[in-house]
């Protein structure tokens, strides 16, 4: 089998197979700020007003593969080797209903270069009515590498 017989088989597969896309109701971005030379292991999402009686359908995380500062405060982003130790738990039904996840697995964009970018689906959401104020980010030790200025990490959460 020659190479050009392989890509006509590959477009083939993948032209036929039926694949289910998420449709965006309502996005909104959200940070949770890491102080300069923090001791901390855990930082709670800020109060989300605007999110507290919706439907969550999706979650990403944001890198410096996507964004470099948040557009929320300015703040650098987490760098990716801090983010590889940083979990999410989220709080809904009355508890840490969804606990550890890393965030790294609700990262979709992957660059390999600074010309190559993949995007990956995520797997969605429930429709949970999260309580932000209650979630929180966590390491199993303190960001030693930041220093200089205020980091964040950012999500976006496509809701409805």
């Amino acid at each position: 089998m020659g190479d050009a017989t392989l890509k006509i088989e590959a477009l083939l597969f993948f032209s036929s197979k039926k694949t289910k896309m998420n449709k965006v109701q309502q996005y909104e971005i959200i940070e949770v700020p890491i102080q300069q030379s923090s001791t901390g292991t855990r930082f709670f999402v800020p109060d989300q007003p605007q999110l507290r009686f919706v439907s969550l359908l999706n979650l990403v995380c944001y890198t410096t593969d996507t964004i470099t500062n948040s557009p929320l405060s300015g703040n650098p982003i987490l760098s990716t080797a801090n983010l590889k130790n940083t979990f999410l738990v989220l709080y809904y039904n009355d508890k840490e209903s969804v606990k550890f996840i890393p965030v790294l697995e609700l990262n979709r964009v992957v660059s390999n270069s600074a010309t190559a970018a993949f995007s990956f689906d995520i797997t969605p959401f429930a429709g949970q009515q999260i309580i932000w104020s209650k979630s929180y980010i966590q390491t199993p030790t303190a960001y030693s590498s930041i220093s200089g200025s205020n980091f964040s990490v950012c999500f976006g959460v496509y809701y409805a």
